[in-house]
């Protein structure tokens, strides 16, 4: 029997790598277009010289432009771009090497969307170049390379359905031809990925005003201390604030972000920061925000910030205060302050241009006096007893029977 047992077991090990080895020469086919050369360098340029990314395709241009200062985006008035996203961008093709060389001729480039710019079927040009503009290299970038779920090959255009595994590439100017197993995602005109994310955040808030074009727009929520319950200013007898409202309000801009940025320059009336609504943050460590908001546009809403900041130079004693805790306490108040100031000079620098912020947020901020409070309950109709009436029928008693009475 054991015997018999190890023969299956070898005839199972068989199969599975039988089975192994087709699955292998199958993704492997997916890669395979015809071509033979393989782990060559598609571009060749001196890396550490790359001083401009130009990137155009039929839905524009984009232009990445190393500074003194770093790197920034040209289309967004050289706002500051994610210099690792850049450097990333032009590391990447300088280590891009053919997986598969595709041998097509002059009639099938369109079809990978590898044709010259301005022609039908064109594809992305990157171009690199130094800090004088002086072009040391340009790849066109074309059509994605889709592979079938559960390994399945395909095409060489890619017709079916799938997945992206790899992009039709080639040098500008050159019919050679490569497939490469990096997608190139980032390789697309849209200046708003490219963009440096850091934001203001509003801590420790103590009031909030707005000051808006109606009456009902103009209100004001304010507490007694950072964790203290937030109480509506000049509240009327019949207004109850809503804790769970207010304290939404107060907290959206604790991590705030933005999906875009417009020019300095941009004319206010074309973005309603003309007659703009006014949102007024004050924060216990003395933070003043000044937020104005302008007319939608699409999905966003124009923003101007302003952040000033009162910080006070020396610390005030409390009553009482014991000698040995002076020291400590002026310490941490020194900490404190020196934490503040990179705070105030990192957050001014938002105020030199209008930000995009989605409109789903300031939706929320921008709410009328009414849309604060808790909802009321219903009264009841007139004439309807607030307590409902039970009857009760009391027990009714028989008199005894007669001594004599039949039985």
């Amino acid at each position: 029997m054991k015997g018999k047992h190890l023969a299956i077991l070898l005839l199972l090990v068989a199969l599975a790598g039988g089975a192994g080895y087709f699955l292998y020469k199958d993704n492997a086919a997916t890669w395979n277009a015809g071509g033979t050369a393989a782990g060559a360098k598609i571009l060749d340029f001196p890396i550490n010289d790359v001083a401009q990314v130009a990137i155009k395709s039929t839905a524009g241009e984009l232009h990445l432009v190393r500074a003194a200062d770093g790197w920034t985006v040209r289309e967004r008035a050289d706002y500051p771009a994610v210099g690792e996203q850049v450097v990333g961008l032009i590391r990447k093709l300088w280590e891009l090497k053919t997986v598969q060389e595709v041998k097509v001729g002059p009639s099938q480039m369109a079809r990978l969307e590898l044709a010259e710019p301005g022609k039908e079927g064109a594809g992305t040009v990157v171009t690199l170049q130094d800090k004088d503009g002086k072009k040391l290299a340009a790849l066109l970038v074309g059509k994605s390379h889709l592979r079938k779920g559960g390994g399945g090959g395909m095409g060489m255009f890619g017709e079916n359905d799938g997945f992206p595994a790899g992009r039709y590439v080639a040098p500008l100017g050159s019919t050679r031809v490569s497939l490469v197993s990096d997608t190139l995602e980032s390789v697309a005109v849209k200046p708003e990925t490219w963009l440096q994310r850091d934001f203001f955040r509003i801590e420790n808030l103590k009031t909030v005003k707005l000051e808006g074009a109606t009456p009902a727009h103009h209100w004001t929520l304010t507490r007694e201390s950072a964790t203290g319950d937030w109480k509506l200013a000049d509240a009327k007898a019949e207004e109850n604030l809503d804790a769970a409202k207010a304290g939404s309000v107060a907290s959206l801009f604790a991590n705030a972000s933005f999906a875009d940025v417009l020019a300095p320059d941009a004319k206010p009336e074309d973005t309603g920061l003309d007659k703009p609504a006014t949102v007024t943050f004050e924060t216990f460590d003395k933070f003043t925000y000044v937020l104005k908001i302008g007319k939608p546009i699409g999905e966003n809403q124009p923003v101007l910030i302003a952040v000033t900041a009162d910080l006070p130079a020396q610390r005030e004693p409390g009553k009482d205060e014991k000698p040995e805790d002076k020291t400590k306490l002026d310490q941490e108040f020194q900490t404190t302050r020196k934490r503040l100031e990179g705070k105030l000079t990192a957050e001014k620098k938002f105020g030199a241009r209008p930000y995009l912020m989605a409109k789903t947020t300031l939706d929320q901020l921008l709410q009328d006096r009414t849309a604060l409070l808790a909802e009321k309950k219903p009264e009841p109709a007139a004439g309807t007893p607030k307590t409902p009436v039970s009857a009760t029928t009391p027990p009714i008693s028989l008199p005894p029977a007669p001594e004599n009475a039949p039985q």
